[in-house]
């Protein structure tokens, strides 16, 4: 065998790895379950890698002892959202899983932190801590799911910054995620909607 015919065997194995790689992305996102987050936070800008985002949804920061499920949960570990629909249309956090749920909707990702903190009630006639009632516990879980980095085109960067400097009458900014999520709920991102507008990334 030839230097070139070698080398265009090693062409054509790599050329098809990667079309198995955009067919697979592409059947996982087109199958997977669509959910909308809130978006919180956007950040557009870096001078190294050109117009992109660091998102902030309300499921980098959970509160374990709020919700259902496990709570105990160390840096590095798995951790398994379920999520739920609400009347808005926008999907939340119902309770917490270390081990991958058998059944439902929910987000695979990786605890990044986890801080537990209560403070003392205090005692209404004296302004002391009290001694026989302990205040509800609060457990912060910090975690990533791999949505927190979206890379956008100068146009879409510059539409996201315009549209989060305003709020709408109701606190929100107008601006959703759009995800879908595979049945061992490792996220894909599918586009946005601001204000109502859906905007789907192409593929190709």
């Amino acid at each position: 065998m030839n230097h070139l015919v070698r080398l265009g065997l090693i062409a054509a194995a790599m050329t098809a790895f990667l079309g198995y790689l955009v067919i697979s992305h592409a059947s996982a996102r087109s199958s997977g379950t669509e959910v909308v987050l809130d978006v919180r936070g956007y950040d557009p800008r870096d001078i190294f890698l050109g117009h992109y985002s660091l998102i902030a949804t309300e499921l980098q920061q959970l509160d374990a002892a709020a919700l259902a499920g496990d709570d105990e949960f160390d840096r590095g570990d798995p951790i398994f959202v379920m999520l739920a629909p609400g009347d808005d249309g926008n999907w939340r956090p119902v309770s917490l899983h270390a081990e991958r749920p058998d059944a439902g909707t929910f987000i695979h990702g990786f605890v990044r932190s986890s801080h537990r903190a209560a403070s003392a009630p205090t005692e209404p006639r004296t302004g002391e801590a009290g001694d026989t009632v302990t205040a509800a516990p609060e457990i912060w879980i910090r975690s990533a799911f791999n949505i927190e980095r979206y890379y956008a085109s100068r146009e879409m960067a510059q539409q996201f910054e315009a549209r989060l400097r305003e709020l709408n009458p109701d606190g929100g900014n107008g601006v959703r995620l759009i995800l879908s999520l595979p049945p061992n709920g490792d996220a894909i991102i599918k586009g946005f909607e601001i204000d109502g507008v859906r905007q789907i990334d192409r593929l190709w």
